[in-house]
């Protein structure tokens, strides 16, 4: 509710003039439960990025034109430029960025013995850095096409260290089981050879005529007359089945086996005894060498022993 205004004065030269004001009217002014339009306008500037303009600022007037930033300075070294790319930019545009301050300090430092070969490679050089940093050469990787080939078809894969131990153990099994196959087929074959053999025998005997069922002949039944005079001779001396001749023949081997066996006896009884002799003489030889060098030490270092002082001590009168 609006009450009426104060009376004003009018200061018209000397005089003063007091107009009283037409009496105000009564109004209700609504006050808005939600945002107005401006209110949220206001909010939006103040969450929104600032503008594009206040990111130039302070920068130099050759990085403003093309969006390229112009090189560091040369004290800065290379290895520190992505310290001075800026983060929101894309990452295509980074590596633009990159391409082209190293590609100019590259061709700063590049030197050669011909200098009208450096000055030409420098212009074409030039050139494509430009080209770079006017864009003319995309560094976008986003929506190139894919004109190679695969990697996995250009480059083999390189065998598991595995599968190779594998296929030498494969191929040893594999030459393995072949030789264990013809082994196999040469047994059944000589198998079959001995059947079909015993078979043809077991024919051949079966017409024989059996003579009341004897198999086998005695000594005396045997005609020797038909053996060569060295092979009745070899029957005869070393076939004969004779009791006597087989004792003989045994007495003839175990006659020289006696002696020989006192001869060993005999021979390993005095190494016995002198291998105990040596070792006796071996041990007194060591405690006399040692004692021998104890008593040299002794007398090199000084050392007089109880013994000998007493013998002095004795000889004082």
């Amino acid at each position: 509710m609006v009450g009426l205004a104060p009376n004003e004065e009018e200061d018209q030269g000397f005089v003063f003039v007091r107009r009283r004001n037409a009496p105000l009217e009564e109004s209700i002014i609504p006050i808005p439960l939600t945002e107005t339009p401006i209110i949220k306008k206001n909010q939006g500037i103040r969450q929104s990025k600032r503008r594009s303009s206040i990111e130039k600022r302070g920068k130099r007037a050759s990085s403003i034109g093309n969006g390229f930033v112009a090189k560091p300075h040369p004290d800065v070294n290379s290895n520190e430029f992505f310290r001075h790319i800026q983060a929101e930019m894309p990452e295509p545009i980074k590596l633009r960025q990159l391409l082209g301050w190293c590609g100019q300090r590259a061709l700063d430092k590049q030197t050669s013995a011909d200098e009208n070969a450096l000055k030409i490679a420098k212009i074409i050089e030039q050139e494509v850095l430009n080209d770079l940093t006017d864009g003319k050469i995309s560094t976008s990787w986003y929506y190139r096409q894919n004109v190679h080939e695969p990697l996995e078809k250009i480059l083999p894969k390189k065998p598991h260290p595995q599968n190779i131990v594998n296929q030498r153990k494969l191929e040893e099994y594999e030459a393995i089981l072949r030789r264990l196959k013809a082994e196999c087929e040469e047994w059944t074959n000589l198998i079959s050879e001995i059947n079909s053999f015993h078979e043809s025998v077991v024919n051949v005997a079966s017409s024989i005529p059996s003579d009341e069922g004897k198999i086998s002949m005695l000594p005396d039944e045997i005609d020797m007359s038909f053996l060569p005079e060295e092979q009745h001779k070899f029957l005869l001396q070393y076939c004969n089945e004779d009791e006597k001749n087989k004792i003989n023949d045994l007495e003839k081997v175990i006659q020289p086996l006696e002696s020989q066996l006192d001869h060993i006896y005999h021979f390993f009884y005095h190494a016995s005894k002198f291998n105990t002799a040596t070792q006796i003489y071996c041990e007194n030889l060591h405690l006399k060498l040692s004692s021998t060098f104890l008593q040299k030490q002794r007398l090199e270092r000084g050392e007089i022993e109880t013994k000998h002082v007493l013998q002095a001590f004795s000889r004082i009168r």
